[in-house]
């Protein structure tokens, strides 16, 4: 199974009121919390979004509207907004000052509730605003639902211009360990000791460390500038496109057919005899070989400890993306483009045997997995 960004889904469904005490707790502040949909424009020959919203007595409060990608929030102390999908000629029909979307058969909820409303952070926090960005996926008018995906939470502080952007992350009311707004005035979120918010590759360890797929060493640090061998690289890209269970499974799978007496490659081996124990990267180079996105050299080995280049990363990468390439002249140049399509080659690296360091291999990952495409990508004719 493919990893994904997933939400839950409540087709037709709400979550209940979450309501916050009109007492301020000691030591605590209130911030607002808005969400807004980050390409209403682009869908509006086939959406019309509808917010609307109610107070506590169940009477309707004077805040229904169409959404045009602004920020919007309830206009009380609860997450009782209500999201929904209009056909664009159902919705020219309707008169917005009375119109109750909730009795409207024509009007189709959204799969997910979208969070906005007021949240505490500590008094002494920069805090200011949090801002839920979400994307209007489809309308489905045949199972009467329209279809949105959270894209991204901004957190704005006090004296700062551009708020702390943390991709694959949405400010959540219903889990409260999800969220972490720390006590102190930093914007910045602690990920590894080693990596500090100012580094080109934060946001990516950011977004690839709260999806599961690095994790660093004992000490608590990435070593950002360490180049990254075979191995590495496996474990980087099977945690990034398989969930938990295929990657045990595929492993489970070998060693039962053959015996517990497993050789993926001459250098990869397994065998339960007097307890021993498979390499940690064996699972990981297992999915590798059984999905046929990497193969080993000539000589029968994989060589998990060597140090990888550019071109070599790049075909292993675009090979378990399934893009159907078909090799060329010279044999790596279709990989390369394939990435640089994808803008997904960090400006760092200049020639085509480059060895790839951790950070820069961290980059590339993230920029494919969250489908980052604007930021600036070298080409094959940027390259040596």
């Amino acid at each position: 199974m493919k990893k994904i960004f997933a939400a839950a889904i409540f087709a037709g469904m709400f979550f209940g009121m979450t309501a916050y005490a009109d007492v301020l707790p000691p030591g605590q502040k209130m911030v607002p919390v808005c969400a807004f949909f980050s390409n209403t424009a682009a869908m509006l020959d086939t959406v019309a979004v509808f917010g609307y919203d109610t107070e506590p007595g169940g009477a309707r409060l004077d805040l229904s509207r169409f959404i045009a990608d602004e920020c919007f929030k309830p206009g009380y102390k609860f997450n009782n907004y209500q999201v929904f999908g209009l056909t664009p000629e159902h919705a020219a029909q309707i008169d917005e000052a009375t119109y109750d979307p909730t009795t409207d058969s024509e009007a189709y909820p959204s799969n997910i509730q979208v969070e906005a409303g007021y949240t505490y952070v500590p008094e002494d926090s920069t805090l200011t605003e949090i801002r839920n960005q979400y994307r209007i996926v489809k309308l489905d008018t045949a199972n009467k639902v329209l279809v949105i995906e959270p894209e991204r939470e901004l957190q704005y502080y006090a004296g700062i211009t551009d708020p702390v952007v943390i991709t694959g992350k949405i400010f959540d009311f219903t889990d409260a360990s999800k969220n972490d707004i720390s006590g102190d005035n930093s914007p910045s979120v602690d990920i590894f000791s080693d990596v500090s918010p100012d580094s080109p590759y934060y946001e990516a360890l950011l977004y690839l460390k709260a999806q599961g797929i690095v994790k660093g060493y004992e000490d608590g640090s990435f070593k950002l500038d360490n180049t990254i061998n075979r191995a590495e690289l496996m474990k980087i890209i099977v945690a990034a496109a398989y969930d938990e269970a295929t990657v045990t499974d595929c492993a489970a799978y070998y060693t039962k057919q053959s015996d517990y007496n497993v050789t993926l490659f001459t250098d990869v081996v397994f065998a339960m005899v007097g307890g021993n124990v498979p390499p940690w990267y064996f699972d990981y180079v297992c999915v590798g070989k059984h999905e046929g996105f990497v193969g080993g050299y000539p000589d029968g080995s994989f060589k998990p400890g060597n140090q990888i280049n550019f071109v070599e990363a790049a075909k292993i990468i675009t090979k378990r993306a399934d893009m159907n390439l078909v090799e060329g002249t010279p044999w790596y140049k279709v990989y390369v483009d394939a990435l640089d399509n994808a803008n997904a080659i960090p400006t760092t690296i200049t020639s085509f045997d480059q060895k790839i360091t951790r950070g820069e291999m961290a980059e590339i990952i993230y920029r494919l997995t969250a489908k980052v495409t604007d930021k600036a990508s070298q080409s094959y004719s940027d390259l040596k």
